[in-house]
């Protein structure tokens, strides 16, 4: 396979291993001395091992990202500042810094494994649905139908109404 010799298993190995702590193939790939994200992508294509090894890699990714995630929003770390005269402010850059960063992590995690991180959404009935006879629903289509001049209507009901030619204004 092109490009297999050329980097060898341990430049594989060590991809997967960074793959699975969470770091990016974009950032794994950006070091110097590493093969292209393109080529990385292109194994993970046509090598079905190293696919089916990258995939895995992936998922413990998800993993490490979501134990991250609880490391972000736990810690309190600059949150607060203390000025010269010893008065406590709270530093909203620092939290909104961390809400964006916990926010990235989980939209990425949603997007990567939607079936294990993404939105659950709800698409069972909670409903009632009425259904009709044949013959009610012949009452009703004969009604509209009279209403509408299509049709006569019978019993009375629905009389059909007077309708002008296109013409006559």
């Amino acid at each position: 396979m092109a490009g297999k010799s050329q980097w060898g298993e341990h430049a594989r190995e060590q991809i997967l291993e960074k793959l699975s702590i969470g770091k990016s193939l974009r950032e794994i790939c950006s070091a110097e001395g590493t093969p292209s994200e393109s080529l990385v992508r292109k194994w993970v294509m046509q090598d079905e091992d190293f696919g089916a090894q990258y995939a895995r890699a992936r998922e413990a990714g998800m993993e490490a990202l979501a134990d991250e995630i609880l490391q972000i929003a736990d810690s309190q770390e600059g949150d607060i500042l203390k000025t010269e005269d010893g008065r406590e402010l709270v530093n909203h850059d620092a939290i909104q810094r961390a809400k964006l960063r916990v926010d990235t992590r989980k939209w990425i995690m949603s997007k990567i494994a939607p079936k294990k991180y993404g939105d659950r959404l709800d698409l069972n009935h909670s409903g009632s649905i009425d259904t009709m006879s044949d013959t009610a629903v012949d009452a009703r289509l004969a009604y509209l139908l009279g209403k509408a001049g299509v049709a006569p209507v019978a019993g009375g009901e629905g009389e059909a109404e007077e309708t002008k030619p296109a013409g006559d204004l």
